[in-house]
């Protein structure tokens, strides 16, 4: 069994669905008709082979696919149990091929030489009821590792969707105020352009956010909140920006360049406003990097203290 072709199932597009439905067909049809040839043989429990039977039986009555993968995984351990010593190697062999879903902590336990070990075992017949187990608990890690993989991928995927199309609301939002503020006319010491000048500045911090995790490799809890995390450096963005331009706007540090006629008495050319506004907003991700590494050094920090009072405490209790 090719345990890598499982996870398709939580996709989200139905080809991929169908994909997986054809895979797990001729794979669960397959087993059966291994475990008849098993069925004959003395040296075959039989209240194994019966579970098996069980759970491939389950398949055809699970409605969601994930559902029938599941089973077709309980009834494949449990044919390691009760398979021969051929079928045995063949499924080790396919195990190998498929190890390359392990993730990092697993690949700590099931390494290449543990694995040529457990193959040579094989190979030489030495077969136990312990080392069937580990076989088992071999496609069991290949299994969840993928499907951990999968879920990851997945939550990636829509949390790049959700990004790009807010990318795309605020965009059009943006083109959509711009028109109406020139068939309008709006004035330049208009309190409207706050508006505008506030979605620029979303739209700059949606667009680093969305470069920034489309570059960069996520763990599991930074997928599950990033929804949230891309609305709070959305809403962070605009009030930068506002901000940021309010300053401008109250000549706290003035501009003579940023006015239309060079007058320090005329506002601020609302182009000017926007500009910045947008350049504030997509430069947030600075200030959320240095926030990264002060956490960072302040964690190591505490880490590095913790582990001095331990060697304290443990010289003191040596003593």
């Amino acid at each position: 069994m090719s345990f890598s072709e499982v996870f398709p199932a939580l996709t989200i597009a139905k080809s991929e669905r169908d994909y997986s439905q054809l895979d797990l067909t001729p794979k669960s049809q397959l087993l059966r008709d291994k475990i008849k040839l098993l069925r004959p043989a003395t040296k075959a429990p039989q209240e194994i082979i019966h579970q098996i039977e069980t759970h491939l039986n389950a398949i055809s009555q699970e409605q969601n696919l994930m559902g029938r993968w599941s089973h077709y995984e309980l009834a494949y351990e449990g044919y390691i149990a009760a398979a021969s010593g051929d079928d045995l190697l063949g499924v080790m062999l396919t195990l190998r091929s498929c190890a390359r879903v392990l993730d990092q902590p697993s690949q700590e336990i099931w390494s290449r030489e543990k694995l040529e070990k457990l193959e040579g075992d094989v190979r030489q017949g030495i077969i136990s009821p312990a080392l069937r187990e580990e076989i088992a608990s071999l496609a069991r890690a290949i299994y969840d590792s993928g499907f951990r993989s999968t879920r990851d991928t997945e939550f990636r995927s829509k949390l790049v969707r959700m990004a790009l199309s807010l990318n795309v609301f605020f965009s059009v939002l943006v083109i959509v105020l711009l028109l109406i503020f020139q068939i309008k006319y709006v004035a330049a010491d208009s309190p409207w352009h706050s508006v505008l000048i506030g979605c620029l500045g979303a739209s700059g911090g949606l667009l680093s956010a969305t470069i920034r995790l489309r570059r960069l490799q996520l763990n599991r809890e930074d997928l599950q909140n990033g929804q949230a995390v891309l609305l709070f450096r959305a809403a962070f963005g605009a009030i930068a920006a506002i901000i940021a331009t309010l300053f401008v706007q109250l000549r706290v540090i003035d501009f003579p360049f940023l006015h239309p006629d060079g007058a320090p008495t005329t506002p601020v050319a609302p182009m000017a406003l926007y500009v910045l506004g947008f350049a504030t907003g997509c430069g947030e991700a600075i200030l959320f990097r240095a926030l990264e590494k002060v956490s960072t050094r302040d964690r190591r920090e505490t880490d590095r203290y913790q582990a001095q009072v331990g060697q304290r405490e443990s010289s003191l209790d040596s003593q």
